[in-house]
Parts: C-alpha cells; structure tokens; sequence
C-alpha cells in the first residue's frame, strides 16, 4: 500500500485513513462537519497528490499534445495552464486533465490515482517525434485550497493583490516558487497547489501556519466528495469513463473547438455542430440516506433516463446528494422528479442542474 508523502503530517493532525486504489489517504481528520464549515465560510486544505502526474519534454511535446487533446495548447506559454480532455477516436473520455507549462516540461495532472493508463496513450502517438515521457507522480504535491477566504490565503504569500482574472499565482515561500492554479470546477473560490516535494518541511509548516490562522482546516475524502457531488465535478472512474464524452460531462471548457485535427475531434465537432447529445450530467438530491454504491438506475415511472454515477451524504443539511447522467430532454431545468432504486426500493429524488451548467447558459 502506498502512503501519501505528507502522510506523518496528516497522522499528527489526526487524519483517519482509508484505502482507495493502491493509496492510504486522509478519510477525516474526527469531525467532517468541520471540515465543511471550514470550505463554506474560510478555507479548506486537501492533499490530492496521490493524482497521477506526467511530464513530457522535448520540441515536440507541446504539439503532440494539441494533436491528441481538446484543448488549443498551440499557444500555452511558460508559467500558464490549462484543462484539456483526452478522447478516444469515437470521443468518449480517456482523462480528463490539468496542463502546466514549466518552461523545461509540461506537467499533466491526472483525474485518476496512477498515470499509467494515460502514459500507454500518449506513447502509441509518438514515432519520430522528440518527446519523452515520464512517470512523476510520486515527485510532486497535488494541494486543493477551497474556501471563500482562499484569496486572503493566498495574499499572505503575495506582496501584490490578487485579480479576479488571474488564473495562475506564482508564489515564493523561503526560496521555493510554485503556481498556484485557479480551480473553477467548485461551486467555492479554489486552487491548486503544484509543488515539488523536495525540500518542503519549511513551505508546508508555513502553509498549515496560514491556514490554521485563518480558521483553515486540513479536510479528507469525505468533505471532498460532498464539496466535489455539490459542485457537479465529475471524477474519473465513475463520471470520467469511456462510457460518455465531455459535452456530456458538461467539460467544454476543456475543449476548443476552433482548432482542427485532434484526436477525436470530428466526432466532438459533429456533437456540438448537431446538438447530438444524448444526456448531461446532472446533481440529484435524495429523499433518504442510501447504503448501496452506485452506478444505479434512476426513472421516471416506466422509463429507465439515467444513472446515478456518484453518492454523498451532506451532514451539516441532512441531505442525500448524487450526480447522474440523465437523458438531455430532462436536463433543462431544476426539480424534475425522478426515483432511484437501490435495493429493490424505489427513492424519490429530484434533478438540479450543475453550476456549470448556468455558466455556459
């Protein structure tokens, strides 16, 4: 079993563990409802770094890369990041990822626990091109910071203010400069920290100093998937499969559709050009607390319209949330009732649409 680099530190805090993938990672830290009073009215501290990581360098890697993604990367300077989507030919999701252009590589962080899967796809598009890939997953932290005191946070670390445009913050802490990326895809104010491992005893007490002075917590899974369902974020394995493309995950911000000849773009260009598609996800909220994991199917009365791919129980409201891929014609307003049956047992739920889904409205 793997254990998370900063895996002493979360002990000390009085982290609980689980096992997920190959990984022991913080479950809580004894009181989850405080983790999320913290995400709703300060800040939150999540330790991602088990996301597989992936750094390609040589002339060739930025075009190949825009040759097998989403995204226009043609033009992503040094110090400047990006989302981007990686589709099979028919345009169904491989990963779903986050670019950074260090000027010496371009760093991928993954959706998922390991990079292998993507490392394998990458590498059957390279013949003669100068590029080479490689594994980093274990040479970097992957810190989420959410809250709506996240850009007092980072002033702390910053002589300047912060913008609201500014996407990418690079901040200096005893030598050591790392970005600070804005994180749109929650619902709260967001970024990520990329930071090298080595070296960082000074950078993390000074992180967790701040944080702690602002009534900050360290938060683990569980706060995270709540923060994740309310925020209608798809995660790999259960939203980000092949099963479904990324106008149906509801990433098109991940997608550029100016650019021509990628992997997979006519199919996504003709979904988009023809409004060809066939559901989107949505965030359901249930009428009771469920015990049985998803994938389940959700209807209305006769009809089978989706499933319920992703499940968490909100303690602070006492409620029972999911996300779900609906079919489209349901999709277009809030409070459709529907049921999931879990167990033989048919739940009343009813759908709402994901904030990204006014955004692009």
């Amino acid at each position: 079993m793997k254990r998370l680099y900063l895996h002493d530190i979360h002990q000390k805090s009085g982290a609980n563990f689980i096992q997920v993938e190959q990984y022991q990672i913080p479950l809580d830290y004894g009181n989850v409802i405080d983790e999320l009073n913290a995400i709703n009215h300060s800040v939150g501290l999540l330790d991602r770094s088990y996301l597989g990581k992936i750094a390609l360098s040589g002339s060739d890697a930025l075009d190949l890369l825009n040759r097998i993604s989403t995204n226009d990367l043609k033009y992503l300077s040094v110090g400047t990041m990006c989302d981007t989507v990686f589709v099979t030919p028919k345009g169904r999701m491989i990963d779903y990822c986050r670019v950074i252009n260090t000027g010496d590589d371009l760093i991928l962080i993954c959706s998922f626990y390991h990079a292998e899967h993507l490392i394998d796809w990458i590498n059957r598009f390279i013949i003669l091109e100068d590029v080479k890939v490689k594994n980093i997953s274990q040479d970097y932290l992957w810190l989420t910071l959410i809250g709506p005191r996240s850009k007092i946070f980072l002033g702390t670390f910053c002589e300047k203010p912060i913008a609201e445009y500014d996407d990418v913050i690079w901040l200096d802490i005893d030598g050591n400069s790392f970005p600070a990326l804005k994180n749109s895809n929650f619902k709260a104010p967001a970024y990520n920290f990329c930071i090298r491992n080595k070296g960082i005893t000074n950078i993390i007490g000074f992180i967790l100093h701040n944080l702690y002075s602002l009534n900050g917590r360290l938060i683990g899974d569980s706060a995270f998937q709540i923060i994740r369902v309310e925020s209608g974020m798809p995660d790999w394995g259960s939203e980000i499969t092949q099963d479904y493309n990324p106008h149906e995950a509801r990433l098109t911000h991940a997608i550029s559709f100016t650019k021509e000849c990628y992997t997979g773009q006519e199919v996504i260009s003709r979904i988009d050009t023809y409004e060809k598609i066939q559901k989107y996800l949505m965030i359901i909220e249930l009428s009771k607390k469920i015990s049985c994991k998803p994938p389940l199917d959700i209807y209305i009365e006769d009809e089978l319209i989706g499933h319920l791919t992703s499940y968490a129980f909100d303690p602070i409201n006492n409620r029972s949330i999911g996300l779900g891929y609906i079919k489209k014609m349901y999709t277009r307003e809030d409070n459709i009732y529907v049921e999931i049956i879990a167990q033989a047992e048919r739940i009343p739920a009813k759908l709402r649409l994901p904030p990204q889904a006014y955004f692009h409205k």
